[in-house]
């Protein structure tokens, strides 16, 4: 990284360089993530020392909080990770938003509603919209972490779900969105562009998702 980058670019580097090692650390066995939750664990604790490292002057802050409710139109959400940062030039704020599926739960047996998960990462893509459209948010990261081969290498796209790709090369270009999955009505939309470009890792694929 070069140091002559301005914070906000150093934030989005510490971004991509803590989800690496969380990944590498998840794919040899140093730590365990079973579900978001300590998926979100894990990664927060490893960006938070990452970010403290390129602090380069005393008027730079960088603060980072888990769980953040924001609320639009009187509708609560959750921001899983919202970074607050500031230099007495730029003040601004980076969300993130974490998805991961294991084909295996914590209790050893399958887990199913793989159509939820590539819904929840469409979803999660227009709350990252909607936070930079209110201006609660000035850039925006979607993390993503799978070891279900099947959703970026799929035999077949002939079910519903497959309105929500998430397939390897596959281009989001925006649009509305209104196929039920799990039997809940759903609406929304999304304005970006969005290539899924999957890195293998051992047994796991990872992604990082940025609007183009």
């Amino acid at each position: 990284m070069e140091t002559t980058k301005n914070l906000s670019e150093r934030v989005s580097w510490a971004i991509e360089f803590a989800w690496n090692i969380t990944i590498e650390k998840i794919a040899n066995g140093e730590i365990r993530v079973n579900k978001e939750a300590s998926l979100q664990l894990h990664y927060s604790a490893i960006l938070k020392c990452i970010l403290d490292l390129i602090k380069f002057s005393p008027t730079e802050r960088i603060e980072i909080e888990l769980e953040t409710t924001l609320k639009v139109d009187a509708k609560p959400y959750i921001v899983d990770i919202l970074i607050f940062y500031s230099d007495g030039n730029i003040n601004e704020k980076h969300s993130i938003e974490l998805k991961c599926y294991k084909t295996l739960s914590s209790s050893g047996g399958k887990r199913g509603a793989g159509d939820i998960f590539m819904h929840g990462v469409y979803v999660d893509i227009y709350y990252s919209e909607l936070y930079l459209k209110h201006n609660f948010a000035n850039r925006t990261t979607c993390l993503i972490l799978t070891d279900y081969r099947n959703f970026i290498h799929p035999k077949s796209k002939n079910t519903k779900n497959w309105t929500y790709d998430i397939s390897q090369g596959y281009i989001l270009k925006g649009g509305n969105f209104n196929t039920s999955i799990g039997g809940k009505k759903v609406d929304f939309k999304v304005s970006g562009t969005y290539k899924f470009e999957w890195t293998q890792t051992g047994d796991y694929w990872s992604t990082i998702l940025r609007p183009e």
